[in-house]
């Protein structure tokens, strides 16, 4: 898919079937990918902890940022997709290993069916924050039972979860344990400190439409936003 990150970005938001793009100049995928499905609105130093805990899973060889054209609980708001996108690159240049990909589905899902499509050759597991984790299993994003759906999607891939906030691992291991039984030896659980838990997309915003500076946004990605005037006014 060649063209502008716009371009790019309204070819998948236009097309119906799943699909995913890469927008870094990275070759093909091949091999194990843990995928972390976000906003990035901003991209924080939390996200990229995310992926470089869980590139400690056995499996593993590399992290991928997916922003999505399209999200199950809000709308577009703050810095447009093509910044995100954007964001994205100038964390990716002091972290070379970075694949930075773009999917036109909301649903978890149906972004793996993007990713199987596009490289047959790699393998994906999902990494989750905590409230990702429950909107997986919320019945009201499916139009049928959950395990119709969910069953082969488990086969084909794992989720790596992440405590975030006042949520500890141990709560969450129990909620897998009561509420995603039939998939727990699929669900590999992991522990974000404290420094990066605290970490929110939203407070960095807040703080930048005040006029404050934030130590929580990865190199590179700051003076993108400092560049463009991002989140000035919100």
């Amino acid at each position: 898919m060649a063209g502008t990150i716009e371009e790019r970005l309204a070819e998948l938001a236009g097309s119906e079937a799943p699909a995913v793009t890469r927008f870094d100049a990275g070759e093909g995928l091949r091999g194990g990918w843990a995928v972390l499905p976000s906003a990035f609105n901003p991209p924080t130093r939390a996200h990229l902890r995310l992926l470089d805990l869980a590139q400690g899973v056995v499996g593993v060889t590399g992290g991928a940022a997916l922003l999505t054209t399209r999200n199950v609980a809000k709308g577009v708001e703050g810095a447009s997709l093509e910044d995100r996108i954007g964001m994205l690159l100038a964390a990716r240049e002091s972290r070379s290993g970075l694949a930075v990909l773009g999917a036109n589905q909301a649903r978890i899902v149906d972004q793996a069916a993007g990713l199987r499509d596009a490289w047959p050759e790699a393998s994906f597991d999902f990494v989750l924050g905590y409230d990702t984790l429950i909107r997986l299993f919320d019945e009201q994003y499916y139009d049928g039972p959950m395990e119709v759906v969910l069953d082969p999607f488990f086969e084909r891939h794992r989720v790596i979860a992440a405590n975030r906030g006042e949520v500890t691992p141990g709560a969450m291991r129990e909620w897998v344990a009561e509420q995603a039984s039939r998939y727990a030896d699929r669900i590999i659980t992991m522990a974000l400190d404290e420094e990066h838990g605290r970490i929110s997309s939203s407070e960095i915003r807040a703080r930048i439409e005040a006029g404050e500076g934030s130590d929580d946004l990865p190199e590179g990605v700051a003076d993108y936003i400092r560049e463009r005037g991002l989140y000035k006014g919100a």
